[in-house]
């Protein structure tokens, strides 16, 4: 982003005290009608401006027309409880709202060596092919520093499902930069004074390039996603990374094959029999 136009330096000469009282009642004004309105910080014309509506009204549309997807890809899961980054060349991803996600890891000979489910606040890991510990949770963990769990429920939502766009209330949502060269903005989500959210659309037609979650001014989630493809008039991201800097967590895909609003196997979601065909017995 440029930075905003500066202000041109004052004549090289001695006004007289009307003006500048004059000056100093209009400053005193239109800092008054900025806090009432929207922020919206240029680098050139403000010609073209989007409103913020515009743009939420876009996303909640894409994201309303999402109820499941399926995709093949490779992905990469980094996280502080595996001893090195797990890198899978072949692999399957299926997520159903609000929140479920399946992940599969293959090796070379089709083979199933990494497996993710999370239904709601559940989620297993496990590693068919190796005496590798599963790991299982109730719900997920809390970080040492901010009330911010990192389950794969959170990841899923954050990747996908981050804002109900169209519940959103006006005085929630400021524009905070333009780009008209790049089709760029910013938005911010929540108070003022502790946004919850700070989000970097391109388009039009509008898609989310950048999400951070924020937490006391800190981004305690941070999303981007890029390689846009347009299913059956849904525009889709092929490649996704969520970093939760927090947990020094980082889920990464980059998708093929995307199938939008398909069937998904119910055993994929499964997670108690999951759990079973490890060794876990749920009550």
């Amino acid at each position: 982003m440029t930075d905003p136009i500066s202000r041109r330096d004052p004549p090289n000469m001695a006004p007289c005290a009307a003006i500048w009282v004059a000056c100093a009642v209009a400053a005193i004004i239109f800092a008054g009608c900025a806090r009432l309105g929207e922020r919206v910080e240029f680098a050139g014309s403000t010609h073209g401006a989007p409103r913020p509506a515009e743009i939420l009204a876009a996303l909640a549309a894409n994201d309303e027309a999402v109820q499941s997807f399926r995709a093949a890809g490779s992905f990469k899961l980094e996280s502080p409880e595996f001893e090195a980054v797990k890198v899978f060349k072949d692999g399957g991803i299926a997520f159903r709202r609000p929140a479920d996600l399946s992940v599969r890891g293959r090796n070379a000979l089709g083979m199933e060596m990494f497996r993710l489910t999370s239904v709601g606040s559940e989620f297993l890991i496990d590693f068919p092919a190796s005496h590798d510990k599963p790991y299982y949770r109730v719900e997920g963990e809390q970080f040492a520093s901010v009330p911010f769990s990192v389950s794969p429920s959170d990841i899923a939502r954050e990747m996908f499902l981050p804002e109900n766009w169209n519940e959103l209330k006006k005085r929630e949502v400021r524009l905070l930069e333009y780009n008209p060269q790049t089709q760029t903005a910013v938005l911010e989500i929540g108070p003022r004074n502790a946004p919850r959210r700070r989000v970097t659309v391109m388009g039009p037609p509008w898609v989310v390039v950048k999400n951070e979650r924020m937490e006391a001014g800190q981004a305690v989630a941070v999303t981007t996603k890029s390689d846009y493809r347009d299913e059956a008039g849904i525009r889709f991201p092929a490649f996704i990374d969520a970093w939760f800097p927090g947990e020094q967590t980082r889920l990464t895909f980059e998708m093929r094959k995307i199938s939008i609003n398909v069937e998904i196997d119910k055993p994929l979601f499964d997670i108690k029999a999951r759990a079973r065909s490890v060794g876990i017995y749920l009550q």
